[in-house]
């Protein structure tokens, strides 16, 4: 049998830092996803770029509504890029959250909202998983999901809506899984009027709900069309048009959704961008695999998980990897733990986070406002 010394062995072995780590969770975690936004915007900050940030679409157009709510006048600063309409396609709560934090300033408020949402919602995940015992370790599964997809890195640091969304889905379903039916519902109506992709989780609880013929708990599922319901009122009252979202995001030039499943990537494959094929068949087929493999661990994110992927498949955007971020935490993180829990994936992890970054880093400058457009933005933000 091989000497061990057992002081080389300490020396090389990570628990007893993760010992330390998970006897405080809740900090470490905060600390840990702050931690990730502030690694993002240094080579901003030390190259004096910080308004490449600010400037990253959807940020301008949020913290714009957030100034003015709604009343948008026609020689708007974002006239060059949209009509006033347009803004009816960005929901309420996040530019609202970002409103009674505009005392910091407009542009820092925005930031400020996205990183407190990355906190909160990886604190829930970690909640959420830790209750379901889906996972290895809640706390590693908590962590890695602030990276995985890799476009989540990007949107949970800059003016978007995705951290505040899956904080609300997050929480829906941790009041779900714990029979909290009413806050359930109020949270899922929430997550609707941040991306009105969040109405979905209410087919998702209408099929649980059937299937485990609980009816009483039915009566309040309509709970979760309210929020979206007096938004869709206010534009009518506002707009003259209650359905003047769709207005915006099903128009002719416009159009999210083809009504034939994988178009895109049939789509990609018949121009011969074999590249562009390739990722989405990729993205379907490991999200796909994931949404099956969650039937097993935990029946409540596997509905979930489904009724979003079967829309997902109607959905025509290039950007089709952005939509299914609320659903990676689940169809990644849970499905795929029992790899991504593997020991050497551990170890292998620094390089993977940190191609995460190289890949966020590059991405972000190729989707910015222009500066002239941005310096009018920040005097009608004065």
């Amino acid at each position: 049998m091989p000497d061990v010394n057992p002081h080389e062995e300490s020396f090389f072995s990570l628990q007893p830092l993760v010992t330390k780590l998970e006897a405080q969770p809740y900090v470490t975690l905060i600390a840990l996803a702050l931690l990730s936004c502030l690694i993002f915007y240094a080579p901003f900050i030390v190259n004096g770029e910080m308004a490449y940030v600010f400037r990253y679409w959807d940020g301008p157009n949020y913290v714009y509504l957030a100034k003015t709510l709604y009343v948008i006048p026609q020689d708007h600063p974002l006239s060059p890029y949209s009509e006033p309409e347009y803004f009816a396609a960005h929901l309420p709560l996040y530019p609202l959250i970002i409103r009674l934090l505009s005392f910091l300033g407009y542009n820092n408020a925005m930031l400020l909202t996205t990183m407190m949402f990355t906190v909160f919602s990886t604190v829930i995940l970690y909640q959420l998983l830790k209750e379901t015992r889906c996972v290895q370790s809640p706390l590693w599964s908590a962590f890695i999901a602030l990276f995985i997809p890799a476009r989540y890195l990007i949107y949970h640091s800059v003016g978007a809506t995705e951290a505040p969304f899956v904080f609300f889905t997050l929480s829906s379903l941790l009041a779900y899984t714990r029979g909290q039916y009413f806050l359930a519902f109020t949270l899922a109506g929430l997550s609707g009027i941040t991306r009105i992709t969040g109405v979905l989780i209410g087919f998702a609880y209408f099929f649980l709900l059937v299937w485990q013929k609980r009816w009483r708990p039915m009566l309040l599922l309509p709970i979760v069309g309210i929020p979206l319901l007096l938004t869709f009122t206010f534009y009518a009252i506002h707009y003259g048009d209650f359905f003047a979202y769709f207005g915006v995001n099903l128009t002719e030039n416009n159009s999210l959704l083809y009504f034939q499943p994988f178009y895109i990537l049939q789509y990609y494959s018949s121009e011969g961008d074999d590249h562009s094929a390739e990722l989405y068949l990729a993205t379907y087929i490991i999200y796909g695999a994931g949404v099956c493999l969650l039937y097993d661990k935990n029946r409540v994110f596997f509905a979930y998980s489904l009724v979003t992927y079967l829309f997902s498949v109607f959905i025509f955007h290039q950007d089709l990897s952005r939509y299914l971020i609320p659903i990676a935490p689940l169809a990644i993180i849970v499905a795929y733990d029992s790899i991504l829990a593997n020991r050497l994936v551990k170890y292998s992890a620094p390089v993977f986070i940190y191609l995460s970054y190289l890949y966020a880093w590059n991405i972000l400058p190729h989707n910015l406002i222009e500066s002239w457009v941005y310096e009018d933005l920040l005097k009608a933000l004065e």
